[in-house]
């Protein structure tokens, strides 16, 4: 585990964390946000774990709030689309632990996922997509600098309806 904060931590996604993952995909309180085909099985994010693992356009990272010298799961994110020659990459995140919703965790690792990004990916631009039904995340990567590029009228077909997708984009030079 690698210390973010006092108390949250991260580590490159291990196969013990896929039970996880693929419980908060399957909750419908979780996906109505997220762009997955659900359902998941374990044994479709094992192989899909396999393939990413050695995939340098992704990086796949766990989160962990440490409480009483206990590591509790928090979520996932990180990049994928890593484009070393365009220095760029597409950020997700999901804080798939419904507990730990609304605490201010999400801004913390988008922080954190920006800093990484820019000084130890050497990004020159992160770039992010969100459904126009995640009003929360949207304003959440607005208050972490985002700005919207664009929006993507009825672009996935989610939950038997069409919805918009919002392009956001943080420039390197936004932040320094």
């Amino acid at each position: 585990m690698i210390q973010i904060s006092n108390d949250l931590f991260y580590r490159k996604i291990e196969r013990s964390d896929l039970v996880h993952r693929v419980a908060w995909i399957n909750n419908p309180e979780i996906n109505s946000t997220l762009t997955f085909v659900t359902p998941v099985s374990l044994a479709s994010t094992e192989k899909w774990f396999e393939s990413t693992i050695t995939d340098n356009s992704k990086l796949n990272l766990s989160f962990f709030l440490k409480e009483n010298d206990e590591y509790i799961p928090l979520g996932f994110g990180g990049f994928i689309g890593i484009d070393r020659n365009n220095r760029r990459a597409e950020l997700f995140i999901t804080i798939g632990n419904k507990t730990y919703q609304g605490r201010g965790l999400g801004k913390k690792i988008v922080t954190f996922l920006i800093r990484f990004g820019f000084s130890e990916l050497n990004l020159r631009k992160i770039y992010l997509t969100t459904l126009e039904n995640n009003e929360r995340a949207k304003k959440l990567y607005e208050a972490c600098g985002f700005v919207q590029d664009g929006k993507l009228r009825q672009h996935f077909y989610h939950q038997g309806r069409y919805l918009d997708c919002y392009h956001m984009s943080l420039l390197r030079n936004d932040v320094e």
